[in-house]
């Protein structure tokens, strides 16, 4: 069930980003090919984030690590961890708009308020295997997952997927409302970032599983939250010449030969 969401929540993003194409003046077959760019960076980016998050584990197991190639395996495969996705799309979107001479800001706006919706359906997925489950709770609002891959089993959890799925699904609808007015590029996705940012560092203190990396007593989301802030205020109050625009308009430079 949880790639059956990953999948359905992809295609529903493509869907969304193609309908937005024309607005932002991008070919439809830019877009497609640059969601399977920005897919390939959120496989590997979540997949490199997760690690850097157990590696204090890896280093102090690493002895069993050694001898135990199973074990080696079921903490890597374990999991993905979102911002690294996020991280990794954005530098494959900007691979592909630098390679085929696009503005990556522009066909960043195109996405964003895809990314949410993604994202949505990737905390169904979440819900429905039992990870990135919240903190023990009493019923109702408590809910036991049974049949658990990740989370403890027979012990009433905030189902803290479906509040942060939800959350996710307004953002979409908010953006998508702010993108008839606002024309400006890089202002959609900053509100995106302050947006999601805040979301997920209050969120994170409802999060009961262990693995999320903690410096500080906050995990490594909420670092990366406070850091994503700044940023998206900085898209949203640059004009819209300002030299950060310009020097990622790959569209600017002369168009290959071939």
């Amino acid at each position: 069930m949880y790639g059956l969401m990953i999948l359905t929540g992809a295609a529903a993003g493509i869907g969304v980003a193609l309908l937005r194409a024309k607005k932002y003046h991008q070919q439809r077959e830019d877009v497609l090919f640059s969601a399977l760019f920005a897919g390939i960076g959120v496989a590997v980016g979540a997949k490199i984030l997760y690690i850097i998050t157990i590696l204090p584990d890896l280093i102090a197991n690493w002895n069993t690590l050694i001898q135990d190639v199973n074990y080696l395996f079921s903490l890597i495969s374990g999991g993905f961890v979102f911002y690294g996705g996020l991280i990794g799309a954005v530098i494959m979107l900007m691979i592909y708009t630098r390679k085929y001479r696009l503005d990556t800001f522009t066909m960043m706006e195109v996405f964003a308020p895809a990314i949410p919706l993604v994202h949505a359906f990737g905390r169904l997925g979440c819900f429905c295997a039992g990870c990135c489950y919240g903190i023990p709770v009493d019923p109702p609002l408590g809910m036991i997952f049974a049949h658990s891959v990740a989370g403890p089993q027979d012990v009433p959890l905030l189902p803290i997927q479906l509040f942060e799925s939800g959350l996710n699904v307004l953002l979409c609808i908010v953006l998508l409302l702010l993108s008839k007015r606002i024309e400006k590029r890089g202002r959609l996705l900053g509100i995106y970032l302050i947006c999601y940012a805040v979301m997920r560092f209050v969120l994170e203190f409802f999060r009961y599983d262990y693995v999320r990396g903690f410096l500080l007593g906050i995990s490594t989301s909420q670092w990366i939250s406070i850091i994503l802030i700044p940023i998206g205020i900085l898209l949203i109050v640059l004009p819209r010449d300002h030299k950060l625009f310009q020097f990622f308009d790959f569209s600017r430079l002369p168009k290959k030969e071939g």
